[in-house]
């Protein structure tokens, strides 16, 4: 085998573009999961919150037409 000195010859490296968005990398995209994981878990919190709010305030609509309806009945009586 022949020894080719082009062979270790250093690349040139290539121009960058001054106006080219900035290139990938996996800390980004890791950061951002990580950012998406905090958000849908805090929607998640909210969405249980109001769920458990509508509950009891559907439970106290309940109570009220249950007590309008027995003054009622006492009203026609």
């Amino acid at each position: 085998m022949a020894y080719n000195p082009a062979q270790f010859k250093a690349k040139k490296k290539r121009e960058v573009d001054p106006n080219a968005p900035p290139r990938p990398n996996l800390l980004a995209h890791e950061k951002k999961m990580k950012e998406s994981q905090v958000m849908f878990e805090e929607l998640y919190n909210r969405v249980q919150s109001q769920a458990e709010i509508i509950r009891k305030l559907q439970s106290k609509i309940n109570d009220l037409e249950l007590t309008v309806g027995w003054l009622h009945g006492q009203m026609n009586k």
